[in-house]
């Protein structure tokens, strides 16, 4: 079997679970794929993605043990090794991943052999958010009231009632009505908070950033005061500018 590689193909079999890059939430694939890889990850407990592979409540006990001295649970680790199949690794691909043990190696398109090769595009700058990783110093631009989000702690319990009331359902229609069905009762997955307020002038320094969306955006955990807390990038962009880039 050829070996996956980044500039390679990879088929993604009908039903494999995809995760997004940016917003969103992940769902089995409706056909069979093949894609090119444009990059693998690790996916294992010190990347930013893991959590993505958790179930609610191991999500929520693994951010307790990883922001604190606490080793991750064992269930935790057991359940991802059966998950992962032992490989913590994933292949990306268009804003888009999926574990390396649920794909397999595949042959060039002919539709990729046979197109025509085109410019390359143009250098774009980076995005403010690009520019925000770790390492980079900020300043408030203005005074501002910062928002952040937090579990909502009833989704979990309403969404397994749903899902166990829509049992019978094949699995990517049950996906889909459980999502329109919690829209129905009004049940979000992150209240919405107050932070406090910052004054313009202020600095932070960027200490690491999950780029998956926790808290229903790009979140980025920094230090403000001396205190570590992590803020949706959203509430934080429209009033900062880069001070300096990362430290090397």
């Amino acid at each position: 079997m050829s070996e996956i590689q980044v500039d390679g193909y990879v088929q993604i079999p009908k039903g494999t679970i995809v995760y997004p890059t940016g917003d969103g939430i992940e769902a089995p694939s409706t056909r069979n794929m093949v894609v090119k890889v444009a990059k693998i990850v690790d996916v294992d407990v010190k990347s930013n993605n893991f959590y993505l592979l958790l179930p609610d409540e191991m999500r929520l006990r693994y951010f307790e043990s990883s922001g604190g001295k606490h080793p991750i649970d064992r269930d935790i680790l057991e359940f991802t090794d059966r998950l992962t199949k032992g490989d913590y690794r994933a292949v990306e691909w268009s804003k888009k991943w999926a574990l390396i043990a649920n794909v397999q190696p595949a042959e060039t398109p002919v539709s990729a052999k046979t197109s025509k090769k085109t410019a390359k595009p143009e250098k774009q700058p980076l995005t403010k958010l690009q520019q925000m990783a770790a390492g980079s110093v900020w300043r408030f631009i203005q005074d501002a009231e910062i928002r952040y989000k937090v579990r909502n702690p009833a989704y979990a319990t309403i969404r397994d009632d749903v899902v166990s009331s829509l049992r019978q359902q094949p699995s990517h229609a049950r996906t889909q009505t459980v999502e329109s069905r919690l829209s129905d009762l009004g049940v979000i997955d992150h209240l919405d908070q107050p932070w406090g307020p910052v004054t313009a002038g202020e600095i932070f320094t960027v200490r690491s950033k999950l780029t998956s969306g926790f808290a229903g955006g790009q979140d980025v955990p920094m230090m403000f005061r001396g205190e570590k807390f992590t803020l949706p990038y959203a509430s934080l962009e429209p009033f900062v500018e880069l001070v300096n880039g990362p430290q090397t």
